[in-house]
């Protein structure tokens, strides 16, 4: 008989897919030249980190269990998962900043005070008022 895979095993499997398959989306909307300032590439992510980790718990209780997990078994695992991208994102983020493209760290910054103005603060982040007087 085979040994069954262990919660790690199967864990850092998924979290790879999910951390891989985050990155390229990531490069794949930069090189779209999406806004900066949009929301859709950090919705698409958690849309993939909920697909692997839901594809990693049911092929853990399905492959290695005989399709049957209990509550805290699959939240372990899913935590695990989503650790597991994490830290693979986590690793490409810094890499993307300061080997790819690291003039983009400047163009996030200069859009978030461009916004901050826009909703009455200062430099400083406080809210200024204007005050007219006749």
């Amino acid at each position: 008989m085979e040994n069954p895979r262990t919660q790690n095993k199967v864990a850092m499997t998924y979290g790879a897919y999910y951390g891989l398959a985050g990155a390229l989306v990531f490069l794949l909307f930069y090189f779209m030249g999406t806004d900066i300032q949009s929301r859709v590439p950090q919705y698409i992510g958690y849309v993939i980190m909920v697909i692997f980790i839901i594809i990693g718990i049911k092929s853990y209780r399905d492959e290695d269990l005989g399709g049957s997990i209990g509550y805290g078994k699959s939240l372990g695992t899913g935590i695990l998962i989503a650790t597991f991208g994490g830290v693979i994102t986590g690793a490409f983020t810094i890499l993307f900043f300061t080997m790819i493209a690291p003039d983009m760290l400047e163009k996030i910054i200069v859009a978030s005070q461009e916004k901050m103005i826009e909703q009455g603060m200062d430099k400083d982040g406080r809210k200024f008022y204007k005050i007219y007087f006749k």
